[in-house]
């Protein structure tokens, strides 16, 4: 997928998705700077990287601390000289009361904030030095329709928000050669299984009961990350089995 010996930034690899992207990239050879809540986590995937030629550096920072961020890209610029591609995996799900009249600011603030503002934080950070190297990948992970439907307004909106934010920023930052896209996924499992996907000749119901496999979504990452996707720039990719196009699911096999 083109990306042996890029540096990756991932950001928010706390459950499944995050450590099968982390997982995806390392076996590519990517030079992967993953950044958790907490680095013990991320242990396992380093022999798993070395094995296929890549490498993980397992970093914390909070992305709601623009300092924080500052000093994450700055230590990975030191380490790497610079940054190929971003991801950002931040976001949290809020249900609860949904009716604008009825909800609370610190509802309305703590979707809002979670969704949103690490975007801001890590993009404005990570920019100027994808600006410099002239061109890049950022890609950040939202929800499909549906999921942000099932949600409470603020989720509604913070999703909403960052779908409008992808377009914005391909076109203002497609003159430096820096794509930006999205992915929007459907109901997902928390945690992958192992570090390696499973056997992709292996048929997949279009359901969403049970969850759908981060594998799925981490591919479509992967493949925004990629050179694979050099001419893709301002995408909206859903990867949730059909859910958001309503009408019958398809039988489990």
């Amino acid at each position: 997928m083109s990306l042996r010996g890029k540096v990756v930034l991932v950001v928010g690899v706390g459950g499944g998705l995050g450590m099968a992207l982390v997982s995806l990239l390392g076996a590519d050879g990517a030079k992967v700077v993953a950044v958790a809540r907490s680095t013990p986590t991320l242990e396992p995937l380093h022999a798993h990287a070395a094995a296929h030629g890549g490498s993980v550096s397992a970093q914390t920072a909070d992305v709601l601390s623009q300092p924080d961020v500052d000093a994450l890209v700055a230590g990975v610029l030191r380490e790497f000289g610079g940054i190929d591609a971003v991801s950002l995996n931040v976001g949290h799900w809020h249900g609860g009361e949904s009716r604008l009249d009825k909800m609370s600011d610190e509802e309305w603030e703590a979707s809002i904030r979670g969704n949103l503002e690490p975007a801001f934080r890590v993009a404005r950070a990570t920019l100027p030095h994808l600006i410099a190297r002239g061109r890049g990948s950022v890609v950040f992970v939202t929800a499909a329709r549906e999921i942000r439907r099932a949600g409470s307004a603020a989720y509604n909106v913070a999703k909403g928000g960052l779908d409008d934010l992808v377009p914005r920023l391909a076109r203002d930052y497609r003159p430096f050669g820096i794509r930006v896209n999205a992915v929007l996924p459907g109901s997902m499992r928390n945690h992958a299984v192992a570090l390696d996907p499973p056997d992709p000749s292996e048929p997949i119901p279009l359901t969403n009961a049970p969850p759908g496999s981060p594998w799925s979504v981490a591919r479509a990452i992967r493949y925004f990350l990629s050179d694979e996707s050099e001419w893709v720039t301002g995408a909206l990719l859903t990867v949730d089995g059909g859910l958001s196009t309503g009408g019958d699911e398809a039988r489990p096999r």
